[in-house]
């Protein structure tokens, strides 16, 4: 008797699991639109949208297997890499070295192989957590999320002449040494106060830029512009660094004070923080989540979009010296208390990019010259 009720629970199971299947496959592609071509595991637009954010999340890339030109310059999932298929074998070395990095591809679409294809052959590879979104670019925009773009199509849109809107989301300090042309400037820690700048028309595309690809203002300006009804909003991640190496620097009013106004000299930073990191109030003004994804260790975490709330908390009796990723951020810290505290006399900021590690360890990048 125990053994055919075993059997029948069993059987019971294994029919659930036959029948659950199918059901959660259908979760991400519907069965009639599933393809024998595709990739065994598929992962929905809210599994990514995990991912396509700033910071960077440690562990994971997201992979654009559509051509270069055609397609990924005119539109991306923000943060995503250019890998197209037809170049995989030739940009193997683009690919992470720890074989259990989580792979998400994409391409154009679930009548699109290439993302399939690539998946495929990363496994090959030896990697162990591969994963496709098969709705691909069109599917992530369908969503509502806002997109990346070249700044190619920035160019051309330019030339062209064509209606769009560019902002720099950097502090004004940053846009008056040099910003891309025709760009407006709406700092992020500005957006609700600057919206009267945006647009009437909703359908506008809104294009937002900021230091380059380790900054996170033009992104979460995006997400602003999303919520309070733009429909067509991307990020130009490559920023403005990325059109000086591209075209140069050229449409800014070059203040001559400039970035060296309120800096702090590097080597000096270094050695403080080295021999008297107590000697000083380290501020980063990163938001939370980069800060706990690593930071100097002497440094207390104040966002920038919350430093005009605890700005009283800062000590005018030792210096105060602010640290981002880009020294967009920590510039913008260093106005603001020059503006709201005139009674600290002392206080910098870094003007340089940083990466920070978890283990308190950080890599200083000077500026460009």
């Amino acid at each position: 008797m125990r053994k055919k009720q075993f059997f029948t629970a069993l059987v019971m199971v294994l029919c659930l699991a036959f029948i659950a299947a199918p059901a959660m496959a259908k979760e991400v592609v519907p069965a009639d639109k599933m393809q024998d071509w595709m990739f065994t595991d598929l992962v929905d637009t809210d599994f990514i949208a995990k991912y396509a954010k700033m910071p960077k999340p440690e562990g994971v890339m997201i992979i654009d297997s559509r051509p270069y030109e055609g397609k990924y310059m005119l539109g991306y999932i923000p943060t995503a890499v250019s890998i197209p298929d037809s170049k995989f074998d030739k940009m193997t070395d683009k690919l992470p070295k720890d074989k259990n990095t989580l792979l998400i591809f994409y391409c154009e679409g679930l009548k699109c192989k290439l993302s399939h294809k690539s998946a495929a052959k990363a496994v090959k590879l030896g990697y162990t957590n591969v994963k496709v979104y098969p709705y691909g670019y069109p599917g992530w925009m369908k969503s509502g999320r806002y997109g990346a773009i070249g700044l190619e199509v920035v160019a051309d849109m330019m030339a062209k002449g064509e209606p769009y809107m560019l902002a720099d989301a950097r502090p004004t300090k940053k846009f008056l040494e040099g910003s891309i042309p025709s760009a407006i400037s709406i700092p992020d820690s500005m957006f609700a106060k600057r919206t009267g700048l945006l647009p009437a028309d909703k359908k506008t595309m809104l294009i937002y830029y900021c230091q380059g690809y380790k900054c996170k203002l033009s992104h979460k300006s995006a997400e602003r512009a999303k919520g309070i009804g733009y429909r067509n909003v991307h990020v130009a991640e490559a920023g403005y660094p990325g059109w000086v190496e591209m075209y140069g620097a050229s449409g800014g009013v070059q203040v001559k004070s400039g970035g060296e106004e309120g800096s702090i000299d590097i080597d000096q930073f270094k050695q403080i923080i080295a021999e008297k990191p107590d000697s000083i109030m380290l501020v980063d003004v990163r938001d939370a989540d980069e800060y706990k994804a690593g930071h100097i260790p002497s440094a207390v975490n104040i966002p920038v979009d919350k430093l005009e709330k605890d700005i009283k908390k800062l000590p005018a009796d030792k210096p105060v010296v602010f640290v981002c990723a880009t020294g967009a951020r920590s510039g913008e810290s260093y106005y603001m208390v020059k503006d709201m505290r005139p009674d600290i006399k002392d206080v910098y900021y870094l003007e340089a990019e940083v990466d920070f590690n978890k283990d308190g360890s950080f890599i200083i990048h000077p500026p460009k010259k």
